[in-house]
């Protein structure tokens, strides 16, 4: 999918301002337009939830950015929940996509573990799992 495809009918203008009012600098934390949220992941999150692109349009068509307030986006939730989902959803998405937000929370991303099924955990040695193993097996066969 083109990235034409992914933004018919969303006003990217609009929304990027709409998410610096909602995420505007603070506590030490940049807002949506400084790292540039909207324009690097919209992409990004519209490709992966496809789903939102409809109620993100209505939501973008009933919000005006010059008398945006959060008091305003409660209502949207009233009145389109699914709208609002969307919004919130697609720009919480955004942001925390940037890596640069995501250094300020200290999050390095998804990081393979290993697991060895053989080390035994505290709680196996503590005997919290000894009631499952005295009790045995249980299960419904399946009907046929």
């Amino acid at each position: 999918m083109t990235t034409a495809d992914n933004r018919t009918a969303i006003d990217v203008d609009r929304l990027k301002q709409l998410a610096d009012i909602m995420l505007p600098a603070a506590h030490g934390m940049p807002s949506a337009s400084e790292v540039e949220a909207v324009d690097s992941y919209l992409d990004e999150v519209l490709g992966w939830r496809d789903d939102l692109r409809q109620p993100l349009a209505e939501a973008l068509t009933a919000l005006d950015p010059a008398t945006f307030t959060m008091e305003r986006l409660s209502a949207l939730l009233s009145e389109d929940e699914d709208a609002y989902t969307a919004l919130t959803t697609v720009v919480a998405a955004c942001y925390y996509l940037s890596p640069v937000v995501r250094d300020h929370i200290g999050y390095p991303g998804q990081v393979a573990k290993t697991y060895d099924p053989f080390a035994y955990t505290e709680w196996v040695a503590e005997g919290l799992l000894d009631p499952v193993v005295e009790r045995g097996p249980i299960w419904r066969k399946a009907p046929e």
